[in-house]
């Protein structure tokens, strides 16, 4: 072990002693610290993994917790309460080390034995332990220090052995027995009141499916036979009877559907009136100010005047009034109107229909760019009184290199752009209609962007796009774009005094005309799963009939578009992440990105926009930004000296895996590897061995490195420090850099450690 190791374990270990005397040292006379519990099952009745949950629980479930530790060493935030002295008036910095960073002692006269003993014995019974024992005392832990010992015999766990519904001819009992083999009590599985709990929940929200809008979980008794020997039981589910109200054995149809457009929270909803009310298909709406067409709520509107009632529904209905962006609050009852039928309210209150936004930020880039942009935005919610969202944006930034070995233009940029989003489709001489909580919402989009790297090049982009944006559940999402077109103009006004600037792979003058489509599935909403998965699949597609139909190549046939040269491509963008929670506090994040982008006809490269990058905060960390490739060229080695603003590919193949843990309070940290590159499609001179070949595996760069992520609530602050240690523009054999890590040696540490500051995680 090196001298400096041992010197970080002495050190662990003195300050451990240390925070252990001064843990104690203070208490008053006769007090004792308590330091948890212990759990202790004196039994192998029960399966092993069983036991291994059981005693988890348990000691989650004991009273009081004790003082917490940090690394699961020292008790930091005691230490600090006792740093802070006795004086109860204490103010300033005092105040703060009590009340806020520190942690008062938890006493051993605090642990109530006879509760927590009830409490377990309690929780065994129901995880059906029927027979269980517990024993609790409190035994020494070390000097004034006390544990609370549960020794716990549990005896045998109670199986369900069948699961039967009592005969009643009600027919809300025969609405049960229709869908009572999907039971939760299955036969084999173990007594447990949880589960008991969630099939009387099943039954009533599948009677509420069918119409019984009145009944409740409350109104199920669910009784177990233990008597029947063997250490099983029965289970018998029935109504009680003597509880139910008479409406929740109705089975109800809906009767008017009434709709308030400007609903204020402050009104009664029971008072509201239906003065001036407008029928409109099979609801009405109440809209004094005429702000809203009554066909807008057409497809928000599930019920429908003779349905049957389900809560199905009746979520669908909130959830598609939500997702129209135009309400801040929606709300609905029901109001029983006669012996069957119900009268339905939605109670809409709309934001403000026009706003004004401003943004400003700064960014950072790890090859020493810093900036900072800005927007500002108009935003109208109702613009032709369908709920259609019309924006109008105008945004500007600058982005400057304050040090390096060579020296990068500044970059000055500005734009604008106007969109419309109609939260229906809008299709010609079709309407259609979409299932589910979720409204599609169409989209029109015009934008214009102009980009001047200084005494360098000006970049003017125009795009326009038309498509579709619709969900399939929490999960699942479409993007469709068939109407996308993009017009660059590159103007080059090259200087002298940067003549050693290479800008030609950044250079593009033509149209980009065709559609795009991504799928997007993440198992990650509102879920806190142990394995969850992140997909997303893109394809974009340029003058590929176009081309096509004029037989396009780029040697032979040029072919144009309104004067103007097009692209012709075809471009594919998997992106699959997986995390796995190891614990409350720590994941394994992974991410593995490809992008395959072939030209062809009409083109020999893909326009530099639509090429891909390697290197950066949110890349491959351990390189400079849009740096990294293609292939096994390096920007900083070629026998020219030239220096490139960005190098880009056709191609890319990337690997992430990083593990993130929870430090304390709002710090996290993380530890990081990265795998990758980028290639180009076809030769190009200018990038030698940029060119992807079957060999692509042994150009591959990697990065390893560490990290700290400061959660504000509004934004996660990402720090990161990344270093190579595979650089695959050396020689084959010379590839892996681990053993030259040298971190005393400045040198090294210019050329090799880049720090990344970022919003956000990166995957």
């Amino acid at each position: 072990m090196s001298l400096f190791v041992r010197k970080i374990v002495c050190f662990v270990l003195v300050g451990y002693l240390l925070s252990a005397c001064s843990n104690t040292r203070h208490l008053a006379t006769g007090e004792q610290l308590y330091t948890g519990s212990k759990v202790q099952i004196t039994d192998n009745e029960a399966d092993k993994d069983v036991l291994k949950i059981l005693k988890k629980d348990i000691g989650g479930l004991v009273r009081p917790v004790p003082n917490s530790k940090t690394l699961g060493l020292i008790r930091t935030k005691l230490t600090i309460y006792k740093m802070a002295g006795k004086k109860e008036k204490a103010k300033g910095v005092r105040r703060w080390m009590r009340n806020k960073a520190g942690e008062a002692p938890v006493l051993v006269s605090s642990v109530l034995l006879k509760t927590n003993k009830e409490l377990i014995e309690n929780f065994l019974q129901n995880r059906g332990f029927f027979n269980a024992k517990v024993a609790a005392k409190i035994d020494t832990a070390g000097k004034r220090k006390m544990i609370a010992n549960y020794s716990i015999t549990t005896g045998k766990q109670y199986m369900v052995k069948w699961a039967y519904l009592m005969d009643d001819t009600a027919a809300i009992v025969t609405a049960i027995r229709q869908d009572f083999d999907k039971t939760l009590l299955h036969s084999g599985h173990a007594y447990n009141l949880d589960v008991i709990k969630a099939e009387r929940e099943r039954i009533s929200r599948l009677l509420k499916e069918k119409g019984y809008y009145y009944f409740k979980a409350d109104y199920l008794l669910v009784i177990a036979d233990s008597a029947i020997g063997g250490d099983m039981v029965n289970m018998y589910v029935q109504l009680k009877k003597e509880e139910i109200p008479a409406e929740a054995y109705r089975k109800y149809v809906i009767n008017d559907v009434y709709i308030y457009t400007n609903y204020k929270l402050k009104n009664n909803a029971q008072d509201t009136s239906k003065k001036g009310k407008i029928a409109f298909d099979n609801y009405y709406i109440i809209d004094e100010k005429k702000a809203y067409k009554p066909e807008v709520f057409s497809q928000a509107m599930i019920f429908e005047k003779g349905d049957v009632y389900s809560m199905d529904d009746q979520n669908t209905s909130l959830s598609r009034l939500v997702n129209m962006g135009n309400f801040k609050f929606v709300k609905n009852r029901f109001e029983a109107n006669g012996d069957s039928l119900l009268d339905v309210y939605y109670y809409l209150t709309p934001y403000p229909n026009k706003s004004l936004r401003f943004e400003a930020g700064g960014l950072t880039q790890n090859d020493n760019r810093a900036g900072t942009r800005g927007s500002v935005s108009w935003r109208h919610r109702n613009a032709f009184r369908g709920v259609e969202e019309l924006m109008m944006k105008v945004n500007g930034g600058f982005e400057g290199q304050y040090s390096g070995p060579v020296k990068q233009p500044n970059i000055y940029s500005i734009g604008a752009e106007a969109g419309l989003s109609v939260p229906r489709f809008i299709l010609p001489f079709v309407q259609v209609y979409t299932p589910g909580r979720y409204l599609p919402r169409s989209m029109a989009k015009v934008k214009y962007n102009f980009e001047s790297s200084t005494k360098l090049i000006n970049i003017s982009s125009y795009n326009a796009t038309l498509g579709y944006s619709w969900r399939e559940g929490a999960r699942k999402e479409h993007q469709l774009y068939p109407i996308n077109f993009t017009y660059v103009n590159t103007d080059t006004v090259g200087s002298p005094e940067l003549s050693g600037i290479s800008y030609g792979n950044l250079v593009y003058n033509g149209i980009i005309i065709g559609p795009t489509y991504e799928f997007t599935y993440n198992s990650q909403s509102g879920t806190a799963n142990k394995h969850t998965l992140f997909f997303s699949g893109r394809i974009d597609l340029s003058g590929n009939l176009l081309g096509l139909a004029q037989k396009a190549d780029y040697e032979n046939n040029p072919q144009s578009l309104f004067g103007s040269p097009y692209a012709q491509y075809i471009k594919l963008q998997p992106d699959l992440r997986y995390y796995l929670r190891l614990s409350s506090s720590a994941v394994l994040a992974t991410r593995l990105m490809a992008g395959i982008g072939v030209p062809y006809g009409n083109s020999a490269a893909l326009p530099n926009i639509k090429q891909f990058w390697a290197g950066g905060n949110s890349d491959m960390r351990g390189f400079p930004s849009r740096l990294l490739g293609p292939g096994t060229f390096n920007e900083y080695d070629t026998a020219t000296n030239r220096s490139y603003i960005q190098t880009l590919g056709d191609m890319k193949l990337e690997f992430n895996v990083e593990w993130r843990q929870h430090i304390y309070k709002f710090l996290n940290g993380g530890v990081f590897a990265d795998l990758g590159n980028i290639w180009l499609y076809r030769d190009n001179p200018a990038f030698p061995g940029g060119k992807f070949t079957p060999d692509f595996y042994k150009q591959l760069a990697a990065g390893v490195g560490v990290g700290l992520r400061i959660d504000l609530k509004i934004l996660v602050l990402r720090l990161d420090m990344g270093m190579p240690v595979r650089k695959p523009w050396l020689a084959e054999n010379h590839r892996w850099v681990i053993e030259k890590i040298a971190f005393a040696d400045p040198d090294w540490k210019k050329k090799n450690l880049i720090f990344n500051i970022a919003i956000g995680y990166p995957f």
